[in-house]
């Protein structure tokens, strides 16, 4: 049953929700509910039963809902699918993501280096190593997105065009760009910051404000950029757009041009987001990077003016509530690592269970949160918030070295403590 509010509004009970629908409001305050965001697009069934739980009726924005088709039995499905499925498992492909994860940090830091002593730059060796970055996550996305959280706050510079590359990449496959496509997105985020390496270290790397004349410094890294891929060979051209224009924003109050939203070329907008993404939620010498739900914030809110708005909000679905990498403490009291997720199902992804209920004893069990969705007892099993890297006294990196193998034959979590020290 529903009623209707207005021409673009109807009021529709949550049994009769389906895929594509837009959620305006609903029958509570947000805030009650785990949706951090006013408004979302239902992409997965998942969604819908959250909403059952907590609602029985919501708004539904009919010009923001997008066609559905149904298929035998019932169900329904977007009619735009993703061109690309895993095709092999988060534990398989971690090992290969390391492999290239580490090749590619290493030769992005020589690369950079070597520009800013006034050497050329290796156009065929960056898009060999981009290749390898984006054969990994067209294989599985969540293995190289894992490896981005791991931060080092006195490398900032070669690992953030690193994780902006691997971030783009991802989100272009979500948004089912063609495998040349994701090649180019990805040599566009890898190069988008190479005009810092014209900007003194000194100005880089300093903590506090900065006067007059170092920011005009660092603002003129995205000329500097165009000016340095501009004369080199074999260089994608698309690069040279993304150097000059990641800092323009849609509602024309960028730098260093000032141009709107139909000027700036689309890879641009999308490496704005991941860009913006990645320095906010990333550890500087002079700041802790804040939580992965206040950078998608700062986007959604900033959609239409600062980033564009549908990519904008296609980036907050994308990334999720629960992404790769960070650290999950459940309602149990268990802390554990967010490995992975699948697309229907990213409120309830695949964790790693690395402290027990006190937060200190060590333990390690994997757990996909899909499928165990209550302990022994009845007590429901889900995340209630999630941490960045080193909280806890948890080091991404020493789990990434470890090599995060499986260990199929530890107790259940809620296995009594006199059958296991694991309880």
């Amino acid at each position: 049953m529903s009623r209707y509010t207005d021409i673009s509004q109807k009021v529709i009970s949550t049994t009769d929700l389906e895929i594509g629908m837009f959620v305006s409001k609903l029958d509570r305050p947000w805030e009650q509910t785990p949706f951090i965001f006013q408004g979302f697009l239902i992409s997965n069934q998942e969604e819908i039963y959250q909403l059952q739980q907590y609602c029985r009726e919501v708004f539904i924005d009919i010009k923001q809902t997008i066609e559905i088709q149904h298929k035998p039995g019932g169900t329904a499905a977007v009619k735009k699918k993703s061109r690309y499925l895993d095709t092999v498992s988060f534990e398989n492909e971690l090992p290969t993501a390391v492999n290239a994860y580490q090749q590619t940090k290493q030769q992005v830091d020589t690369i950079l280096t070597s520009l800013r002593m006034g050497y050329d730059l290796d156009a065929p060796k960056i898009k060999s190593l981009v290749k390898d970055c984006v054969k990994s996550v067209i294989r599985n996305s969540g293995a190289l997105s894992w490896l981005t959280q791991i931060r080092n706050r006195d490398d900032y510079t070669a690992e953030h065009s690193l994780r902006v590359a691997i971030m783009s990449i991802a989100f272009g496959k979500d948004l089912d760009l063609l495998e040349e496509e994701l090649e180019n997105l990805g040599v566009c985020g890898l190069l988008h910051d190479v005009g810092k390496v014209r900007v003194p270290l000194e100005v880089l790397n300093k903590e506090g404000r900065l006067t007059a004349e170092e920011f005009q410094a660092m603002r003129a890294h995205p000329t500097e950029g165009k000016k340095l891929l501009q004369s080199k060979r074999d260089v994608f051209a698309g690069a040279v757009d993304v150097a000059y224009s990641h800092h323009e924003r849609v509602d024309g109050k960028g730098y260093p041009r000032g141009i709107t939203s139909e000027k700036i070329p689309y890879f641009a907008k999308i490496v704005a987001i991941t860009d913006a993404y990645d320095a906010i939620t990333s550890n500087r010498c002079y700041r802790n990077g804040s939580s992965s739900l206040e950078a998608l914030r700062i986007i959604y809110d900033d959609r239409g003016l600062h980033f564009d708005r549908e990519l904008a909000e296609r980036f907050v679905r994308f990334i999720g509530i629960y992404p790769p990498g960070h650290i999950a403490e459940l309602n149990t009291g268990h802390i554990g690592i967010i490995l992975s997720s699948q697309q229907d199902h990213k409120l309830r992804p695949k964790v790693m269970i690395v402290r027990s209920t006190d937060k200190q004893t060590p333990m390690e069990k994997v757990i996909d949160l899909h499928e165990v969705q209550k302990l022994k007892d009845g007590t429901p099993l889900r995340i209630k918030e999630i941490h960045n890297d080193g909280a806890f006294g948890i080091d991404l990196q020493y789990y990434r070295d470890k090599g995060l193998r499986i260990w199929q034959d530890l107790p259940d979590l809620d296995a009594p403590k006199a059958a296991s020290h694991y309880a």
